[in-house]
Parts: structure tokens; C-alpha cells; sequence
């Protein structure tokens, strides 16, 4: 049972090595099932197992297959159904004063399905839950069950861009989100948000509410009952490419680990089971359903709590815990500080890694009525494989087995060569039986790798575990160690390979050797530059934005690497080389697990509190670093260090615009310095840096002119003072090398058998990608950012799914999908793929970009600009026509010079009043093809204005500032009284509108401007809004904009915070906002006799901005989650989410 996030509770059961016992081994090989009893109806739950019993070797299950006797056709939610409808009145969890009965759970769970079915989610779907350990959580992955799909746990204790790369993975387009979540998952389709179950009870209330009083569901035929071969949910476990792999598990491997062992019945009514562990941990399933399936109350306990023996001993016995499944450091902890804390127990396990022999024994005295049991078990098999119950122990016993196969688990040593090994001899162990997983998602190679036939069950299946096993005579396995470089480091499983490809990723590292060392974790690291250093303490803190806190290494630096003859690392001298002592436990403040191996500061904060940010008198006084350092570690999940970049620790964008929003609020700043700051951190990302920064305007009166503040002295037309160095604009344009002579063959843009296409796993790029499939029969090459083909192509295929769109097995046989980064030297492709697409390639759509609206435009132009430098010189050679997608932002600064009109064909200019780092970006691309259009090279640019949703289902990219406008709005109930613009293009438009002109006209340094001849203005958006039961007030703008940085202050994950600095910056060279530079009378009217031209005669007609479409994009809003439809709403489509 392996748990991806930074902390250790997972049972993921590989003991440490140094518990294996020299003995003969005997490995046993359960043969087949017996019919299962009727489905839906458990076995019996009252019995308990008798452990000396278990333990008998003439009673082990060493030449026979577990007891069959479980319902093994039957899906999860029968099962549930089947305890709920016998005792709804019965609790099934609790936590603190809260109690949700069978009955209550029941309800909310079909309620929960029927929203979901409206909501468009198939059968099948994995639907992510985002949020931590609660009652709402059981009713999520009930309820996503009922609505045939797979629950996907998405713990937000997680670091940012690891959940991301987990619901990317696992297909997630629909979560469910918590009450209380504040991470929001990035790319999403739909959003459920699940509103605190009401209903629940007091623990000591005679009666539970009854079901008739919850509101109606919608009006949906319930979805198929999901079969019991169907998976259940996804788990994430570590992959060795440095991204978690998402493992699939079906319904037969829940219901089989908690009711087919007959030595281990559930817990039953009476019960109070533990739930401690994270959602996404796997080990929380056997927790979660043992519970549910056999009748118990799950009783929740915060992490916190876990760590203080005393609160958990009195958490036992004041809410009637009688079962208890732990982490083995957990156990460990408990024994050695107090060992009775688990007397009021019946069972007890422990799993994770090695169990110790005294501590056991310990507990076994302190508590001789509990029954205590060591789990081991991969995810890949259903969280547990193999048990030992303890018989009663003398303290003098040196290890603790990891058992026999558990439930329907099958176990076989295996030599190399397949063959059975001998009495005491060391082999590998596979398992298999009813819990072994569906598939690594998305991942075909892998899974045939890992999971192989059973050569004596036809069709059966096992799995390669890499663990070195022996059994006893008495069919007792004992661990060894690891066949590969998957170790185990206080209890959790960690490729060693995915700690080393973690670390290369980082742009100071060369290379990357790890190794366990003395029970350590140890990297040793070159640095990327000869004579460079490596950033330890910066790198440390990295390795958390995707690893869990036991892989956190400790870092040792290195000139170079000590290589073999054959010109690799030799690894064995860089060890005998190492100096004595260099190796030493990892630090406690770069841990976030929260586990027992803590920090002091974090133990000192006492069970159930965390430091949050102080904001009190003083804070200014000491200086802002520790109040900016809890300030990262909220929005990113990891404690850092002064010297920790925010980039390399797993900010982003968007997290920065967090950062700088919280700061701001915390530190009562004025929201004028947005900007400056997101500047500050780019310059030095470090905290310290950040923290200098900041405090540079502490004490500083709003208004006051700025340590930055941009120079107003009159400057050279066509320069910005930016914030570092002075940037001509013009200059910038200037190609730098000359076109060769035009070669062959001659591209066919009109029929094209390769079409390059940039930005394909975007919002546009996904409608571009379509039209080119549907309209050409060509190939269609996509670069994109990509750990690997196939994870390119998983995020191109995503990105379709997320749109309504898709690709079938045809259309997906065209598309060639690859790793690269516009911001990279040659879009980081080797010379020969770079040589080969020029040598194919009929057509060019360059659509990427990095769209930024706070960046400046040095930190914009290695995507934006040298990226299209790359792109020119792919198309150089042949002469391949580029067809580039850029903004009307690049015309901004002709509205403050005073023109009310600009023409297609105009030629570009006033750089130096566009105020805005993407626009400028942008400005200076066009600048580039221009150049190139001038020396021969076919270019065609194409201005869209606000790109919005489809015309068919009104599908948005809500990551717009348009649309963060409207959620704005509609949550705080004010709208700015302004007359801006409603200029929106549907993206399948725009889409169409590009393909048709670059497959049939030539591209001859035209521009388009793709506008809307029938705009709208934001007032015809409110009345729609106040059609669909919005109650909203205009304000003057000034006093919008106060109100706009108070919300975000509030809401600092509001979508609308990365925007904010647009309504408070000033223009350059004008005295108004960034966002008044776009509204009427100020940004020009643009022609559009190009496009009007290109598109006649082709049925390609704009729709105008009217009720019909505005009223589509808000029912998107509406049914997507992204806004919560009013109440006072007419129930409209059958897709409602309220």
C-alpha cells in the first residue's frame, strides 16, 4: 500500500531488509474459487479470528486456496446498499460531535450520483475528490461509485503540481470537491462542489433523520450498477520517469480485501473503526470499506492526533474505536511512549515497514486482549497481499514475518527463469488471486512488464513485486530485500530512479546518482556547469514538489563522477569514495510528512494546531521572512528554506499571483504593488529575496512612489523601461540570420501530408487539432511539454476529452505526439527529429505560447519570442508557410497614442505603450515572421479577439480573465460600470476560420483580425445574468476595483487574483488601468477586410453576441461548477449542478 504524498501512511509492506531469516522456504500456490454466496449479501461479521488458529501449520492456507466465501460478483455500492437498507438508523462514521448514519450516507451518496449524471459524466469516468479526510469525503466516493465511476483521490495536503500531474494521469476531467477545499485542480471540465452533509446527528441522539428529509434529486434515470470487475478507484504509487504511476483497482479487490479472509471478518456493528489515514493512500481503502461493508462506524481522527498518544488512547475510548490499522511507524510510536494505548482494541495492525519484535512484544503485554497483525501488500494488488497474526511473543524473537497471502491472495517464489525455488532459497515474489490491479492507466508497456501470465492458472494473471522473499517450512515469508531500485525508506516504497530523474529535471544539475546508504537515502550530484555549484538546500526542498518526504534525499555535491570503462557511473567506487560520516539523516524542517518523524517546530505547535502566518503587531518589526515563509508553505505544501527558489520548489504562475495576494493581505499592502512584487520574484525567486523585496515597502504610505517605480523621463519611441534594463522593441524583431535558398520538396499547404501544430494541449490548440483531423487527411505533429510520446500524447488526448471533443482510433493513428519546450534551444528536439520534420512538413500552425498577463516581457520571451525564432528557422529551408496565432493586445497601445481605426494591413507600432509583458511578447513575434515574410518566408497572423467557448456546447477555458470577471461578479454581486467590450470569437470559429484559410489560400504576410462584426458590451452579459437569477449592483469603477481587491484579499485563490494588478496598474505613457486601455472610445475599432475576403463563400460566419450565446456560455458556467447557479434560477437543462 503505497501513499504518493509527503508522509508516511501507507501500508505499503516492504519491511527493511535487515528483518529476513535464513530458513527453508516453501511457497504456496492457492488454486482456484468456489462459487460465491449470493451477491449483496456479506458473510457473517461476528466472528473473530482466533490467532494461534491462524498460525497452526497444519491449518495455513500452505496447499490450499483461501476461503472463497465472499461475494465476489458484487459491485461496492450493492454491498453498501445491502448494510444501509438492513440498519439505516445505524452509524457508519463520525467525527468529533458529527454522526452521518447508514441511511444518511445512503442518501447523500444517491444524491451526489444523481448530480453527476446530469452533469454529463459517463459511465466509467474517473472523477477526481479534492479535499482531505471527512465525512463529505465517504459521501464523494460513495456517490462517484453509484454514478458508475472511479473515485480519485486528490488529498490537497499534496504539493500543487504533483496533484496536478495525478489527475492528468488518471484521465480526471470531473472532481468533486470538498467542503473547505481551497486547491484548485487546474484543467478540469466540471466541478461538483459538495456542500457540508447536513443531517448529521449528535453521537448520543435517539434518532437519525430520515432520508424524506434531504431534497429531491434531479429527475435522471440512476446509471447501470457497475459491475464487479468495473475499477473501483485509482491510487497513485511511484513511477520511475519521476511521475507517480496511477494504478486502476476494481470493486472484486475492495470487497476481496475486507470480506474473503476468514481469519480477518469485518469489523461489524458495534465497531468503531480508525480512519486516520490520507485519501490518497491507499491504505485508507481497507479503513474505509472494512467499515462500511461489515456494518461499523468509522471514527475520523485528524492527523495530529495520530501523533499524540495520549489524545488517541482517549479518542479510542471516548468514541469506541475497537479496530485500529496503522502505519508501522505509528505502532512503533504509540509502543514506545504508550504501549497501552491500544488495550481497548480487539485487532490492531501495522504495515509500512518493518515490524519491531520488542515493540510488538511490548504492546502484546501492555494489551493481551488485542489481537495485533503485520500487513505487507503492493498497491498494485489491493493494498494487502500477505498477513501475520502475531502469536503471543517471548521478547526474544530478532523479526517479525510478513505472514501468508491474504484474502484471495495468491503468492509464488519464482527463480529468474520462472521456475519454482527451492526450500530456503531466495527468489522473487509475484502475486496475483482477486486483488490484482486493472492496469497501470495509460501505460500499456508498463503493465505487460509488470503484471505477466501465471503459468498455472490460463488467463490468470500475477504480479512482479521485486522483493526477495523466503518461506519457512511452516509457509511463512520473510523479506529479503529488492530485486531492482525500488527501496524502502521509513516505510515507504520509492524508486530510486524516480529520485534521480527528479533531480536532473532541475536546471543546477548535471547528474544525479542515488543510492541507500546505511538505511539512508543519498544523491550525489554534479553541478550543470563546470565550476558551477549545486544549491542544496534549494534542491532539497525541490524534490518535495514531487516526491514523497522519505525520498527527500540527503545531498551530497560533487566535482564529478567516477566512471567504468565502459563510460558509465561507477557506482561502487563513488560509494567506497564517499567520505565517512558525509551521510547523515535528512533535515527535519524539508520533511512534510507530519508523520512521527516531524520537525521539532512542527511538534511544538502541539496536536491539532498548525502556524499559520502571524499578521499581529510585531510581524513588521522581526522582518518579513517567517511570515512570508508559512505564507509559501500554505500555497505550496512544502516548508521552505531562505535559499529555496519558489519555481523550484513547485511554484508557478498562477501560485505566485497566490503568494503575492496572501502577501499583500497579511501585510496590509497596498494592491498597487501586485505587480512589483511578481517582478521581485522573478528577479530572485528565493525567499529571502522575495522577503528583501517586500520589505522594502513595509512602512511605506499607499500611493508613495515605489522602490521600482518605471521612470515617467521621455524616452526613445519604441522602448519601455522594464524592470531590469531598457528593451527596444524594434531591435528585438530583428531576425539574426538570413533564410537559406528555398529547397524541395515544396510544401502542399493545400494538401497537406504534415502539419506541424504548437499548443495543441491547450484550449485553442485542442479545436485547432480537431478541425485539422476533420478537414485534412495529414499527420499531425504536436509538440508538447512532456515527460515522454506517451505522456504527450496523454495530454493532447486530454485536452480533446476536456472540450467534448475526441479522437477515434483513426484520427489518433495521425497524430504524432512528442516531448518539446518552445522555451528551449531548438525546442529542445534533437538535430535529427528537428531535420526530419523540416525535410516533411507542409504546413506550420503556431499556436503555443506562454500567456502570462503579469510576467514582464523578459520573462515571456524565451516562450514567446525565441520560440518563434525556432519555429521560422524549422520552416526556413523548404519555405514551409507559418500560420501564427497571436493577440489583439499587440494594437493596444495605438488606442492610447489616439487612432480610432487600425487596418489589417498597418504596420505595427507603439510598442512602448502596451504596458503588458505578453502583449509585448507577442508584438515582437509578429515583428520576427514579419522580417521573415520579407526574405520569402509564406506567413500568415492571424488577431483573435476574446476566444470563448464553442457554439455547440458553449465549453470555455475558465482560466480567462474574461471569464474570472464573470465569477467575480456573480459571487460578490458588483459589476463595474464601464463600457468594455464584448468581442467574443467561439473558439470552433476561430478554429475553422485558421484551417480554412491556411489550406486554401496562400499565405502571403496577410493579417486577420478575427473579431466579432456583432460584439456586445458588458452590460448585455449582466442582463443575462440577472435573467438567470443574479442579484447584482453596478459600481462607478474606482470603487469596483476597491471592492475587487478586497474580495481577493479575502479569497486569495480566487481566479480573479492573477488578474487584479490589470484594474490597478497604470498604462504606460497614460494615466488610466491596463484594463481601461480596452474598453470603448479607448481601443480602436479594428477592420476586418482580410478576413471578410479569406472566409467569403465558405459558410463561415461569426455568430453574433446575443442572448442565445450568452446565455449558453452561462449555462456552461452554470453546469460545469465553475458558478453556482442562483437559487432563485429556473431548474433549466438537465445537467444542473447546485
Amino acid at each position: 500500500m503505497t501513499d504518493t504524498g509527503p508522509r508516511t501512511d501507507g501500508i505499503d509492506s516492504h519491511p527493511d531488509p535487515t528483518t529476513g531469516r535464513d530458513g527453508p522456504a516453501v511457497t504456496p500456490l492457492p488454486q482456484g474459487f468456489a462459487r460465491p454466496p449470493s451477491p449483496g449479501r456479506p458473510p457473517d461479521l461476528g466472528r473473530r479470528p482466533d490467532p494461534d488458529r491462524a498460525q497452526d501449520p497444519g491449518r495455513t492456507r500452505d496447499s490450499g486456496p483461501p476461503d472463497p466465501g465472499y461475494p465476489r460478483n458484487s459491485s461496492l455500492p450493492e454491498l453498501f446498499e445491502a448494510r444501509a437498507g438492513a440498519a439505516p438508523q445505524a452509524p457508519a462514521a463520525r467525527y468529533r460531535d458529527r454522526v452521518m448514519t447508514y441511511g444518511l450516507l445512503s442518501t447523500a451518496s444517491d444524491r451526489l450520483a444523481a448530480r453527476l449524471v446530469a452533469a454529463g459524466v459517463g459511465p466509467g469516468s474517473a472523477v477526481g475528490v479534492c479535499g482531505s479526510r471527512s465525512l463529505e469525503a465517504l459521501v464523494a466516493f460513495l456517490g462517484i461509485l453509484k454514478a458508475g465511476c472511479a473515485y480519485v483521490p486528490l488529498d490537497e495536503d499534496h504539493p500543487p503540481a504533483r496533484l496536478r500531474a495525478m489527475a492528468e494521469d488518471a484521465g480526471v476531467h470531473v472532481a468533486v470537491v470538498l467542503p473547505g477545499s481551497t486547491r484548485r485542480i487546474r484543467g478540469l471540465h466540471t466541478r461538483v462542489e459538495l456542500g457540508r452533509v447536513t443531517g448529521t446527528v449528535p453521537p448520543d441522539a435517539p434518532d437519525a433523520p430520515d432520508a424524506a428529509d434531504v431534497p429531491d434529486t434531479p429527475d435522471i434515470p440512476p446509471p447501470p450498477s457497475p459491475a464487479a470487475t468495473d475499477r473501483a478507484y485509482v491510487m497513485f504509487t511511484s513511477g520511475s520517469t519521476g511521475r507517480p504511476k496511477p494504478v486502476a483497482i476494481a470493486h472484486r479487490g475492495v470487497a476481496q480485501l475486507v470480506l474473503s479472509d476468514p481469519r480477518l471478518p469485518p469489523p461489524g456493528p458495534g465497531d468503531g473503526v480508525l480512519h486516520g489515514y490520507g485519501l490518497s493512500s491507499d491504505a485508507s481503502t481497507i479503513e474505509i470499506w472494512s467499515g462500511l461493508l461489515g456494518g461499523a462506524c468509522l471514527v475520523l481522527v485528524d492527523r495530529e492526533e495520530l501523533l499524540a498518544p495520549a489524545v488517541l488512547e482517549e479518542r479510542f475510548r471516548t468514541h469506541g474505536v475497537t479496530v485500529a490499522y496503522l502505519t508501522t511507524s505509528v505502532f512503533h510510536h504509540l509502543a514506545r511512549t504508550r504501549p497501552g494505548a491500544l488495550r481497548g482494541l480487539r485487532f490492531a495492525s501495522a504495515g509500512g515497514e518493518a515490524m519491531d519484535p520488542g515493540l510488538a512484544h511490548a504492546v502484546q503485554t501492555a494489551c493481551p486482549g488485542t489481537t495485533v497483525v503485520n500487513f505487507y501488500g503492493p498497491t498494485e494488488n489491493s493494498v494487502v497481499s500477505t498477513a501475520y497474526f502475531l502469536p503471543k511473543l517471548t521478547g526474544d524473537e530478532t523479526r517479525v514475518p510478513i505472514g501468508r497471502p491474504f484474502a484471495t491472495s495468491t503468492c509464488r517464489v519464482l527463480r529468474p527463469d520462472g521456475t519454482p525455488t527451492a526450500p530456503g532459497e531466495e527468489g522473487e515474489l509475484y502475486v496475483g488471486g482477486d486483488g490484482l490491479a486493472l492496469e497501470y492507466i495509460g501505460d500499456a508497456e508498463l503493465t505487460a512488464e509488470r503484471f505477466v501470465s501465471s503459468p498455472d492458472v490460463p488467463g490468470g494473471r500475477l504480479y512482479r513485486t521485486g522483493d526477495r522473499v523466503v518461506s519457512g517450512t511452516d509457509g511463512l515469508l520473510e523479506y529479503r530485500g529488492r530485486l531492482d531500485r525500488q527501496v524502502k525508506v521509513r516505510g515507504q516504497r520509492i524508486e530510486l530512479d524516480e529520485v534521480e530523474a527528479r533531480l536532473r529535471c532541475h536546471s543546477e544539475v548535471g547528474e544525479a546518482v542515488v543510492e541507500l546508504r546505511d538505511g539512508v537515502l543519498a544523491a550525489y550530484l554534479t553541478p550543470a556547469r563546470p565550476g558551477g555549484t549545486v544549491p542544496v538546500d534549494a534542491l532539497r526542498t525541490y524534490c518535495g514538489l514531487w516526491l514523497p518526504a522519505q525520498a527527500v534525499p540527503t545531498l551530497i555535491a560533487r566535482d564529478r563522477f567516477p566512471v567504468t570503462s565502459g563510460g558509465k557511473v561507477d557506482r561502487t567506487r563513488l560509494l567506497a569514495e564517499s567520505r565517512h560520516g558525509e551521510v547523515g539523516a535528512p533535515r527535519g524542517e524539508s520533511r512534510a510528512d507530519g508523520e512521527v518523524g516531524k520537525s521539532r517546530a512542527d511538534a511544538a505547535n502541539g496536536p491539532g494546531r498548525r502556524r499559520e502566518p502571524r499578521s499581529g503587531p510585531g510581524t513588521e518589526a522581526e522582518g518579513p521572512l517567517e511570515a512570508l515563509a508559512e505564507v509559501w508553505r500554505l500555497v505550496l505544501r512544502v516548508r521552505p528554506a531562505p535559499t529555496d527558489s519558489f519555481f523550484a520548489i513547485g511554484g508557478d504562475s498562477l501560485l505566485a499571483a497566490e503568494v503575492v495576494a496572501r502577501t499583500l493581505a497579511l501585510l496590509d499592502l497596498d494592491a498597487a504593488l501586485g505587480s512589483s512584487l511578481i517582478r521581485a520574484l522573478l528577479t530572485d525567486p528565493t525567499l529571502e529575496g522575495f522577503a528583501a523585496a517586500v520589505g522594502a515597502h513595509l512602512g511605506r504610505p499607499a500611493g508613495a512612489p515605489r522602490p521600482d517605480a518605471p521612470s515617467r523621463t521621455p524616452r526613445t519611441p519604441g522602448t519601455r523601461q522594464a524592470p531590469d534594463a531598457e528593451v527596444d522593441f524594434v531591435r528585438e524583431t530583428a531576425l539574426g540570420f538570413p533564410l537559406p535558398p528555398a529547397g524541395t520538396p515544396v510544401p502542399r499547404p493545400g494538401e497537406p501530408s504534415d502539419v506541424l501544430l504548437t499548443g495543441a494541449s491547450g484550449f485553442v490548440g485542442a479545436f485547432l487539432l480537431d478541425r485539422l483531423l476533420r478537414d485534412t487527411t495529414a499527420r499531425i505533429h504536436c509538440p508538447v511539454r512532456a515527460s515522454g510520446a506517451a505522456h504527450a500524447e496523454r495530454r493532447v488526448l486530454a485536452a480533446l476529452t476536456r472540450y467534448g471533443l475526441g479522437a477515434d482510433d483513426t484520427a489518433r493513428r495521425r497524430l504524432v505526439c512528442f516531448p518539446a519546450d518552445l522555451a528551449a534551444p531548438g525546442l529542445g528536439l534533437s538535430p535529427e527529429h528537428a531535420a526530419g520534420l523540416a525535410g516533411c512538413l507542409d504546413l506550420i500552425v503556431h499556436n503555443g505560447a506562454r500567456v502570462n498577463f503579469l510576467y514582464p516581457y523578459s520573462a515571456l520571451r524565451a516562450a514567446n519570442v525565441e520560440g518563434t525564432r525556432e519555429i521560422i528557422g524549422l520552416a526556413a529551408r523548404r519555405r514551409v508557410p507559418v500560420h501564427f496565432l497571436s493577440t489583439v493586445a499587440v494594437l493596444a497601445g495605438f488606442g492610447t497614442a489616439g487612432a480610432r481605426e487600425v487596418d489589417e494591413d498597418v504596420r505595427l507600432d507603439h510598442a512602448d505603450r502596451l504596458t503588458m509583458g505578453y502583449a509585448e511578447s507577442k508584438w515582437v513575434a509578429e515583428g520576427l515572421l514579419r522580417n521573415a515574410a520579407e526574405q520569402g518566408l509564406p506567413v500568415a497572423v492571424y488577431r483573435p479577439y476574446e476566444v470563448t467557448g464553442d457554439r455547440l456546447h458553449g465549453a470555455c477555458n475558465t482560466e480567462t480573465a474574461i471569464c474570472s470577471l464573470f465569477k467575480t461578479i456573480a459571487e460578490t454581486g458588483l459589476a463595474p460600470d464601464i463600457a468594455l467590450p464584448m468581442d467574443f470569437v467561439p473558439v470552433d470559429h476561430v478554429a475553422e476560420s485558421v484551417v480554412h484559410i491556411a489550406t486554401r489560400h496562400r499565405a502571403k504576410d496577410r493579417v486577420y483580425h478575427l473579431t466579432n462584426p456583432r460584439p456586445a458590451v458588458l452590460r448585455d452579459v449582466l442582463d443575462r445574468m440577472r435573467v438567470a437569477g443574479c442579484e447584482l449592483r453596478m459600481l462607478p469603477y474606482g470603487e469596483w476595483v476597491g471592492e475587487l481587491v478586497r474580495h481577493v484579499a479575502l479569497h486569495p485563490t480566487s481566479p480573479t487574483a492573477p488578474f487584479v494588478s490589470l484594474c490597478v496598474d497604470r498604462a504606460n505613457q497614460g494615466d488610466i488601468s491596463v484594463k481601461e486601455m480596452y474598453l470603448e472610445g479607448v481601443f480602436p475599432r479594428l477592420s476586418r477586410r482580410n478576413t471578410e475576403a479569406a472566409l467569403a463563400g465558405s459558410g463561415l460566419d461569426c455568430p453574433p453576441v446575443d442572448a442565445v450565446m450568452l446565455d449558453r456560455y452561462l449555462e456552461y458556467f452554470f453546469t460545469s461548477g465553475y458558478m453556482t447557479r442562483p437559487t432563485v434560477a429556473p431548474a433549466g437543462a438537465a445537467a444542473v449542478v447546485t
